[in-house]
């Protein structure tokens, strides 16, 4: 793939993308064996499944509509997708098929800790239900913080720590067809959404921060296909005091420990096309 001019993915090594000189990309995306093509140049992806069909044995069963415990649906404007069937196996396998749907992913109000006072639940079984719902995430970002809390406890489980990971799943129970819309937009506006808390965590007082982007409001993750935004990057966040000392060159002694990042986000704001920075409420 190399040697064909295709670059690998620093966020995801089994991705290969290749960029022609109009602006058109051509995407491969391979698991053991098997393997995705996309793109909008139809030229280079002919090139490329006529290559591989000279190294291997190969089979094109057209229009992708399940890969790796994914679903996919297509419409015109639309691609949906989603691990529905994942999430009810997953219930079978937990016994928790029947179990009550709850409303939110996680106690708001609950910090988990190492509780070793607390009875010791099968580390085997924990581990492998918490990468089975880190798997998940992959397409329900919705769980993410979730998982993110009960995957910190892998090395020695407590029964906390499982009831969290089984709130998960009466979660799941309520939605389990959800999953992640990607629509067919002419507008490629980059909005990014953050979100922070401060020395939450009981075990050391780390915190914990999370961030989504959105080009065209679609969720991406990866920057690997050079898409050139329209206007200015927006970022929105729950923390007006933030916003403020951003937008402020004036500085308060209590915020020396940030000023170098303050004033790497001032310069962006500052700079045409950068970045728009807007309050939003989270919740």
């Amino acid at each position: 793939m190399l040697k064909s001019g295709y670059k690998q993915s620093h966020g995801d090594h089994t991705l290969f993308i290749k960029h022609s000189q109009d602006g058109k990309v051509t995407v491969l995306l391979v698991y053991v064996d098997d393997i995705i093509i996309t793109g909008d140049n139809e030229i280079e992806m002919e090139r490329l499944k006529e290559c591989l069909t000279k190294e291997f044995d190969i089979k094109e069963l057209g229009r992708l509509k399940y890969f790796l415990e994914i679903e996919v649906a297509h419409s015109q404007q639309r691609i949906f997708i989603s691990q529905q069937n994942y999430v009810i196996d997953l219930l079978k396998e937990t016994g928790k098929l029947g179990c009550k749907p709850a409303v939110v992913s996680v106690d708001p109000n609950q910090k988990l800790g190492e509780s070793p006072e607390d009875l010791a639940v099968d580390r085997e079984m924990y581990q492998r239900l918490v990468g089975k719902l880190i798997y998940l995430s992959h397409t329900r970002p919705d769980i993410a913080y979730a998982v993110s809390m009960v995957s910190q406890f892998m090395h020695s489980p407590r029964e906390v720590h499982l009831q969290a990971a089984y709130q998960i799943l009466h979660y799941l129970k309520g939605s389990p067809s959800r999953g992640v819309l990607f629509k067919r937009n002419s507008s490629l506006v980059l909005e990014a959404y953050t979100n922070a808390d401060y020395a939450e965590s009981v075990v050391n007082r780390r915190s914990t921060s999370g961030y989504c982007t959105f080009i065209g409001g679609n969720l991406i993750i990866l920057d690997d296909l050079k898409i050139k935004r329209s206007g200015p990057m927006r970022l929105y966040c729950d923390n007006k005091s933030a916003i403020s000392i951003a937008h402020n060159p004036v500085q308060h002694d209590r915020t020396k420990h940030i000023e170098v990042d303050k004033n790497f986000i001032k310069e962006n704001l500052n700079s045409l096309y950068s970045l728009c920075l807007d309050y939003r409420t989270i919740g």
